[in-house]
């Protein structure tokens, strides 16, 4: 007979609990610590709460594997199944693109999605996606600075693959920017933003879907971005 946990985690945000949804489930699942070794096959439910919403995004998943840490600890690895009511996470969903056409500045409105995404290159810095809409999609660099070939109107693709089929998102670099990194004064993160042009309507129709995060990639989710005569020679 299986055990079953449930677990709450609490956001201040609807876009802090969907940008965090959208990670964890990327990465398949997830590690928690604890001081109890849990039996393989334990059977979890993660009910994540948002400030304004009245109810909670429910997660399900299963202890695939149990490690055992210095002081009497232990780290479970728990699988995600996918398998959990849409209607919060809709009504979720539908709180942000709400706010978003409330708010009026942008023209499409933004998902929060946090994925890893690389170029071709292995050398190349990690790219992380933040937001991404049905008009463009924004990303920072794991550099001090942005590479040389993220420039103000350059050639830019994203691709992912999707359950349905591959999904090419190609356009231009229409920003850059630095912040401050969070706790750090001096510690800069680079960024851009690129809109993307006229979809394919098989592309267009696969962003949606991402949009309201159906037929997801296969974890753990990644992309490749490319920029210039490289991203050129890869567009649809």
């Amino acid at each position: 007979m299986s055990t079953n946990v449930r677990l709450k985690v609490a956001y201040k945000t609807p876009q802090s609990l969907v940008g965090e949804y959208t990670r964890s489930v990327g990465q398949g699942g997830v590690t928690l610590e604890t001081r109890k070794a849990l039996p393989l096959g334990t059977r979890f439910t993660f009910e994540l709460h948002a400030g304004g919403m009245p109810r909670p995004v429910e997660v399900l998943g299963e202890v695939v594997k149990v490690e055992p840490r210095p002081g009497e600890r232990f780290l479970l690895t728990v699988r995600y199944d996918g398998a959990e009511d849409r209607s919060a996470l809709d009504a979720v969903l539908q709180f942000i693109f709400a706010q978003e056409e409330q708010n009026g500045l942008r023209r499409f409105p933004r998902m929060p999605l946090h994925l890893r995404a690389r170029e071709a290159d292995p050398r190349a810095p990690f790219f992380y996606v933040r937001d991404i809409s049905r008009g463009g999609v924004g990303l920072e660099v794991e550099a001090p600075t942005l590479p040389r070939e993220v420039q103000v109107g350059a050639p830019f693709l994203m691709e992912m693959d999707m359950t349905e089929g591959p999904l090419l998102l190609h356009g231009e670099v229409a920003w850059t920017s630095s912040v401050p990194r969070k706790g750090a004064a001096q510690a800069m993160t680079p960024g851009f933003g690129a809109t993307f042009g006229r979809l394919r309507p098989d592309m267009l129709q696969r962003l949606e879907a991402l949009m309201v995060l159906e037929h997801l990639p296969p974890a753990p989710w990644r992309a490749r971005v490319s920029f210039g005569l490289d991203a050129v020679s890869r567009m649809p």
